[in-house]
């Protein structure tokens, strides 16, 4: 038995290969696309090391798709056959287990448990952090990080990644300025750390800190091509700060060179270029047939149920290229979902996944009152749905446009006073809200809305 650099005891592996396994944990931390591929080798060496094995199905799980399942439950049946795991390792086959089944909450749960004798785990902790943000819980993910991290100093690998989360989880809690003071400090322990960086742009976009999200997020298209998909969330948040600054030409070169250049299905990659295309279109902006690929890619995965918060953004490209009959697939097959899977993912699915999808497909029918009153009564609870505040965001939008098209002026101009207070350096949402006033005739208040517009025009 072996010990790795936090002296967790590993069994079932020679030191080379605890070396290695070590590498592969960077690896994965840095988002580098030879993560799986260099465990997978890693695991035909050493048949006996759970948690090799066992961090396998950890990472075919979190592609987000049913069908990495069975690979999954292949590594723990394999690993359940092995003789004297320790309990942590008994722990995180345990956890393995649930989230094949669905239930990421017991997976957190057991997680927590491993935590409480191993606080330097962090993959435990970056695991259910991951699993905390899609179930939207933000206040356990700081949690987590608040009990873990009195154990911890800066001689052990995984602190700058450990700031790096606990930076997230206080920036989704609103504490802007400890988020960004932990994120930044992180960035300088290790620039590596996609996630820190990712934290600290959430802080800007959060405060409306435009120039200085897109100063943060300033690298050359390529800089990061050796990363997964998680790069593109990152000049995603570079779209979003341009889209802000009502710097269009921008968006759209962005989500053509590094957003879609090519048609994908990773679950991530939806979800940034669906939510961008509904801004853009918010906005004004003529994204001509950029919604089609996107759908194609959106109705091969009806059915393919993992993440709710992907659901509203599969809707969103089937609905904007009027593909109805499969909206209706989609949403029956959530309903039989929601009547076979636990029943905390049940009910979000009921609460939240199916009436927001049937939101957009009322929206895109152009049966605008019902977006509204689907919306209206669970727009300050989107959270369980999962992601995080500015990806939740676009449901809003949805919201807010709904109320303009549907001429509910006083509803959309409520709306629109919530938006701008929330995002005072949003070009387009002070253009949108000066437009709505000037239509109801209230020409003082559009006045000082034109007057935000151009204030934000010349700041750029």
């Amino acid at each position: 038995m072996f010990k790795d650099p936090r002296g967790i005891n590993l069994t079932g592996a020679t030191c080379d290969q605890v070396r290695i396994f070590e590498q592969i944990l960077k690896a994965y931390f840095d988002y580098r696309i030879s993560t799986y591929p260099t465990l997978k080798e890693l695991c035909n060496q050493a048949p006996e090391f759970p948690m090799a094995h066992i961090l396998k199905g950890f990472l075919l799980l979190s592609m987000g798709t049913t069908g990495t399942i069975p690979g999954a439950r292949a590594s723990a049946d394999h690993v359940r056959v092995m003789e004297n795991l320790t309990q942590r390792e008994l722990l995180h086959l345990q956890a393995l287990d649930s989230w094949i089944l669905g239930d990421l909450r017991k997976a957190c749960a057991i997680w927590d448990e491993v935590l409480l004798s191993e606080p330097l785990d962090i993959l435990a902790i970056k695991l259910q952090h991951f699993s905390l943000f899609w179930l939207g819980d933000s206040i356990h993910m700081r949690a987590t990080i608040s009990r873990v991290i009195p154990h911890w100093d800066d001689s052990f690998y995984g602190y700058a990644q450990l700031q790096g989360m606990h930076a997230f989880a206080l920036e989704e809690c609103g504490d802007y300025d400890k988020a960004e003071s932990l994120g930044r400090e992180a960035v300088e322990r290790d620039p590596q750390d996609l996630w820190a960086i990712h934290a600290v742009s959430h802080v800007y976009e959060m405060q409306g800190n435009l120039n200085a999200g897109i100063k943060w997020l300033n690298q050359p298209l390529g800089e990061w091509k050796d990363r997964n998909p998680f790069k593109e969330h990152l000049w995603w948040h570079t779209a979003l700060f341009a889209l802000e600054k009502g710097e269009f030409k921008r968006v759209l070169d962005l989500y053509d060179q590094a957003l879609w250049p090519e048609e994908k299905s990773f679950y991530l990659d939806i979800q940034n270029t669906a939510s961008l295309l509904a801004r853009l279109e918010f906005f004004g902006v003529n994204v001509g047939e950029r919604w089609e690929s996107l759908a194609m890619v959106s109705e091969e995965k009806i059915g393919d149920h993992v993440l709710c918060f992907t659901e509203p953004h599969y809707t969103m490209a089937l609905g904007r290229t009027g593909k109805q009959n499969q909206i209706s697939k989609q949403v029956g097959s959530l309903e039989k979902l929601q009547q076979s899977t636990n029943r905390d993912n049940s009910r979000t699915v009921e609460t939240l996944a199916i009436p927001i999808c049937l939101a957009i497909r009322d929206y895109y029918r152009g049966d605008y009152l019902s977006t509204v009153r689907r919306l209206m009564p669970i727009r300050y609870r989107y959270q369980p749905i999962g992601g995080s505040h500015a990806q939740r965001d676009v449901f809003n939008i949805y919201l807010i446009d709904a109320a303009i098209k549907s001429k509910q002026h006083d509803l959309a101009s409520s709306l629109l006073s919530e938006r701008v207070a929330l995002h005072p350096n949003s070009f387009g949402s002070w253009l949108k809200f000066a437009e709505l006033l000037e239509n109801m005739g209230n020409f003082r208040m559009s006045k000082v809305a034109r007057n935000e517009v151009n204030r934000i025009v010349t700041s750029a």
